[in-house]
């Protein structure tokens, strides 16, 4: 941090003709990294005449504190306000081969100084740590309030938001069209707090909603409007990525996880064997996915994570079924206790239009899956007497 940038940065106006100080929304367009997958905001102060150009960023965190992993699993990550020079800062993204787009507001002199200060004060070792949210407290919306507050006026948006129809679950859709697994995973995570309509506010999440928001909104001062941005222009553009087509997508391996499982029963069936390893395989990933699940909605303070309908059939039970799955097989005993298998994925399916929570595809197919398999445990003998007959 530097002091003396505060410092001067603070001080008063000293009654220039002419106030040159310009505070700009910068906006950065995605990484390939899953912590850039949304993009990145910062907000930029310029003073010519102190020859201070700097940018307060509020997206600074290190992979290097303690038991960073197992904060962020349980949304106790804390992220900071840090001040650097701009020309390190568009020097970064320019490696990363991002683009960055500035917005210059159109502030008043007692506007400047108010963000101006709330950013120095800010910025101080007391005050620059926050505890950092996905969606409701981030690098963006950490931005726009310090702008807000500082704007004082009222703001008025020109378009309609497009969270006035989109859920935070599409508009992170939007952000994730190119990493299906990226996605998949998020949408196993996110329960049905995220299917609520944004709004306006909570759409503002995303950089380049507030970014567009920003371009067509006005201050109202009394009987007067203005434009909040001055003027938009590109600092960098972003380096165009050649995304390699991958075939391995959720919804094909799913695919393929069911038509593997069919040429398993098909070869017990033809072979009289069992092949347990694979029920094995099958319930670990389901015990194992449903703990994670269970873990984030007990014990997670991400509040897009608290309930998870996926526990339906995504939950720790197989730990408890295996065994006895192995035992009944060693035994050649009843495989009854199977129905429990599929009852489970059945009434998820049979429900999941009516609850307030959107699954991707290849869980129904991974769902469907574990039904078949059942039922076939379940009536083994008497479709393999149809060989004989």
């Amino acid at each position: 941090m530097k002091k003396f940038v505060l410092l001067f940065l603070l001080l008063p106006l000293c009654a220039l003709a002419e106030d040159k100080r310009e505070i700009s929304l910068l906006t950065c367009s995605p990484g390939e990294q899953v912590y850039e997958l949304f993009g990145h905001t910062a907000i930029r102060v310029t003073d010519p005449a102190r020859g201070v150009d700097v940018v307060f960023n509020y997206g600074l965190f290190s992979f290097d504190e303690p038991n960073f992993v197992w904060r962020f699993v349980r949304g106790e990550t804390d992220y900071l306000l840090g001040c650097v020079d701009f020309q390190y800062f568009i020097a970064e993204y320019g490696i990363r081969g991002s683009g960055v787009t500035e917005q210059v507001l159109a502030l008043d002199s007692l506007q400047k100084n108010r963000i101006i200060e709330a950013l120095a004060t800010n910025s101080l070792p007391k005050n620059r740590v926050y505890r950092y949210n996905f969606l409701f407290n981030n690098c963006t919306t950490k931005a726009r309030d310090k702008i807000l507050e500082a704007v004082g006026e009222k703001i008025s948006y020109a378009t309609s938001s497009v969270g006035d129809s989109l859920s935070f679950r599409d508009i992170v859709h939007i952000h994730t069209t190119a990493n299906e697994w990226y996605q998949f995973g998020m949408d196993l995570l996110l329960g049905a707090p995220a299917d609520k309509i944004a709004k306006r506010s909570g759409a503002q999440f995303a950089p380049f909603v507030l970014m567009r928001e920003f371009a067509d909104a006005t201050i109202t001062t009394g009987d007067s409007a203005r434009r909040l941005v001055a003027k938009q222009h590109e600092l960098l553009l972003p380096e165009k990525r050649v995304t390699s087509r991958n075939n391995l997508t959720p919804f094909n391996v799913s695919l393929l996880l069911l038509l593997f499982t069919l040429v398993v029963m098909l070869c017990e069936r033809r072979s009289g064997r069992t092949f347990w390893l694979w029920d094995m395989l099958l319930m670990l990933m389901q015990a194992i996915s449903g703990t994670v699940l269970l873990f984030m909605v007990l014990f997670s303070q991400h509040p897009a994570v608290d309930c998870n309908w996926l526990l339906l059939w995504l939950n720790p039970l197989p730990f408890v079924l295996l065994p006895i799955l192995l035992y009944r097989i060693g035994k050649g005993a009843s495989m009854g206790f199977m129905w429990i298998q599929v009852i489970m994925p059945a009434l998820f399916i049979v429900a999941s239009p009516l609850l307030p929570q959107c699954f991707p595809v290849p869980i129904y197919i991974c769902a469907i899956t574990v039904i078949i398999r059942s039922l076939f445990y379940i009536y083994k003998d008497k479709i393999c007497a149809l060989d004989v007959l």
